[in-house]
């Protein structure tokens, strides 16, 4: 699964969900991502990450995504991270 590909399937979480991704090793099984999304609003991180990870279990099952390390903010908390 390509960095591209990845972004494309995250994004599917929810409308206006925005996910930043980058291949961690060159080999395109190690990811992180940073994902805001309007549907983690209300949801602890864990349940965040679980709606992520819910979205690509099948490659993590199979081995073609090794690693998956993830950054989840709703749009009003990763705007007050960047001080926008």
């Amino acid at each position: 699964m390509t960095p591209e590909q990845l972004k494309a399937r995250i994004e599917m979480l929810s409308e206006g969900t925005e996910a930043q991704v980058m291949d961690l090793t060159g080999t395109l099984d190690h990811y992180q991502a940073v994902v805001v999304s309007p549907a983690f609003q209300g949801k602890l991180m864990i349940e965040q990450h679980k709606m992520v990870f819910g979205l690509v279990q099948s490659e993590m099952s199979s081995g073609e995504i090794h690693a998956l390390t993830l950054k989840t903010f709703t749009p009003e908390q990763y705007k007050a991270r960047i001080g926008g």
